[in-house]
């Protein structure tokens, strides 16, 4: 049990209150739930790529090149001779921008959220309802 005291707007004065780990653990999810929600697009991209720049400095070679192995896949051997080639070449520009832009071909720059709307078109998400009726052709068409 926690006691935790602050001023509550309700009723206009300090007050001390109880927190069970329960209601904290709730509370935290909540709060997530609340801040996330409450992010722009593009701070969100921002807040998870900075997250996972960090994780991945900080993981061991061996780990983030397993990670990196079951992420790409069978695509993996590809993966690597690109970016060799990347590391290697004399001329480099940040790969982030060139994934930006790959976001906005077609949009207005300023627009962040047109890149996303660019990468989700390009996904093929559709917002129409998808038939999971499967309709028999008559088998003398066939």
């Amino acid at each position: 049990m926690t006691q935790f005291e602050y001023y509550s707007h309700n009723k206009m004065s300090q007050v001390k209150n109880d927190f069970t780990p329960a209601l904290i653990k709730e509370l935290k999810s909540f709060l997530v739930e609340r801040v996330v929600d409450n992010m722009s697009t593009e701070d969100l991209v921002q807040y998870v790529t900075d997250d996972l720049d960090d994780m991945y400095k900080n993981m061991a070679d061996e780990e983030f090149l397993n990670d990196a192995k079951n992420y790409w896949d069978d695509g993996f051997d590809d993966v690597i001779e690109e970016i060799r080639e990347y590391a290697d070449c004399d001329f480099k520009k940040d790969r982030r921008d060139d994934f930006l832009d790959s976001l906005s071909e077609g949009k207005d720059l300023d627009d962040y959220g047109s890149k996303v709307d660019a990468l989700v078109d390009s996904m093929g998400v559709t917002d129409e309802d998808v038939s999971t009726t499967h309709r028999r052709k008559d088998l003398d068409l066939l």
